[in-house]
């Protein structure tokens, strides 16, 4: 009976930060021909993305899409926030009510990334800040790490992406936060003496095996180059333009606002931390657990749809 408890309240608490997806109508995108295509992408690889930020409208949309709708990889998108102390650019609404309108925007905005899943953690937006260690005091430097792990070990990805870099070059003290707590949550989420809580919930450790921060420029050390204004032909654009149709919908930060992406797009990326190499048999065992986990993840998936 205890056993069953610790899993209710593990589900309790993986709803409060999830938000889903399937209740808005699929996009013409995912219809048809094009739809088809797109699911079948997602059949042919065990790739898995955890993209993180601090506010909605904070994003690599292009990246995402580029990911999810032209790779097949499942993408989790992970928000610290909702966004709730900014300005509203449609209406009177602020606070609590301006956080609901942009969860809602966001929601909308993912399905144009082709994000599975999206997440926020239990912090909320206070307003602006200057200062990487205002946000910490304010927040709870183990509150929100303990989140970004619990959503880690939940969805199990191979690799993060973080949007900020944890440094003065973020700009904002919740931008600090959530690059620096994605570079802790890495070190962290495979050891599971930390947050033990969890796993006797039921989640299991796990270790992603790269990771990787955005915001670095063209004549820094970059490890991967990725330019998501290449043409999709299933979605009749580029990956970076159908990105910014999904990022207007987030009209009350940017008042529907539509800049279209005329040539390249290019975004860089550096490699932070990775897995040590593994020797050939002990990468073939690997690789046969990750196949493993996502046909059990696959055929759940598949069995829960024909319900």
């Amino acid at each position: 009976m205890s056993s069953i408890l610790r899993r209710l309240a593990l589900l309790v608490v993986i709803a409060g930060l999830a938000v889903t997806l399937r209740g808005a109508d699929p996009l013409p995108e995912d219809r048809g021909a094009a739809g088809t295509w797109q699911k079948l992408l997602k059949l042919q690889t065990i790739a898995s993305v955890m993209h993180t930020t601090a506010h909605p409208d904070d994003e690599h949309g292009g990246l995402l899409a580029m990911l999810s709708r032209g790779e097949g990889a499942r993408v989790t998108l992970l928000t610290l926030n909702r966004g709730e102390a900014g300005d509203n650019a449609i209406g009177s609404e602020l606070f609590d009510g301006l956080g609901l309108i942009r969860t809602e925007e966001l929601l909308r905005a993912d399905q144009y990334y082709g994000v599975d899943q999206q997440y926020f953690t239990t912090v909320i937006d206070y307003g602006f800040s200057k200062r990487l260690e205002e946000a910490l005091v304010k927040w709870g430097r183990e509150n929100v790490l303990r989140d970004v792990v619990r959503v880690i070990r939940t969805e199990r990805p191979l690799v993060l992406i973080a949007r900020f870099q944890g440094n003065d070059r973020d700009g904002h003290g919740n931008h600090q936060t959530a690059g620096l707590i994605t570079q802790e949550a890495y070190r962290v989420a495979g050891d599971p003496s930390v947050f033990p809580e969890q796993i006797r919930e039921g989640l299991r450790a796990w270790q992603p095996l790269k990771l990787y921060m955005g915001g670095v420029r063209e004549n820094e050390d970059w490890t991967i180059r990725v330019d998501p204004a290449v043409y999709s032909p299933w979605l009749g654009d580029s990956y970076a333009n159908f990105a910014r149709a999904g990022l207007s919908f987030q009209r009350s930060q940017n008042g529907g606002r539509n800049d279209r992406q005329p040539g390249p797009a290019y975004g860089y990326y550096k490699r932070l931390m990775q897995l040590p190499r593994l020797a050939p048999s002990s990468a073939r065992s690997t690789r046969r657990r990750v196949r493993s986990r996502c046909r059990i993840r696959r055929q759940s998936s598949l069995r829960s749809r024909a319900d």
